[in-house]
């Protein structure tokens, strides 16, 4: 068992690349995926499941990604187009629609009216 401070310290030479993790750049085994999977299904995060591992925050994600452990295949969440934005986009506009004197023109350069 590590101390806070070890934790951090290594949450931090990780992140700035000062010091090469165990399995940096090797290929994953199955019975890390299988870890992987323990630790993820247990609620720990990306961070400590890296220090765990001896990997990299990216690479435990693109794992945890290529296994679908956020089930997004079967369960897709993102819905980009609700959050288009709508109606006038200028400066003032972004602060105070209604205080807008361009609002209406805004929209119809939007629109391409």
């Amino acid at each position: 068992m590590i101390t806070t401070q070890e934790y951090l310290e290594t949450v931090k030479s990780m992140r700035n690349r000062t010091t090469r993790l165990d399995h940096e750049g090797d290929y994953w085994t199955q019975e890390e995926r299988e870890r992987l999977v323990v630790l993820f299904d247990s609620g720990e995060g990306i961070t400590d499941i890296a220090v765990q591992l001896q990997r990299t925050e990216p690479a435990v994600f693109q794992q945890i990604e290529k296994l679908d452990l956020y089930k997004r295949k079967e369960n897709p969440v993102r819905h980009r187009d609700q959050f288009k934005p709508r109606g006038c986009l200028c400066d003032r506009c972004r602060l105070d629609v209604a205080s807008c004197p361009r609002s209406a023109a805004c929209v119809e350069e939007q629109e391409g009216i």
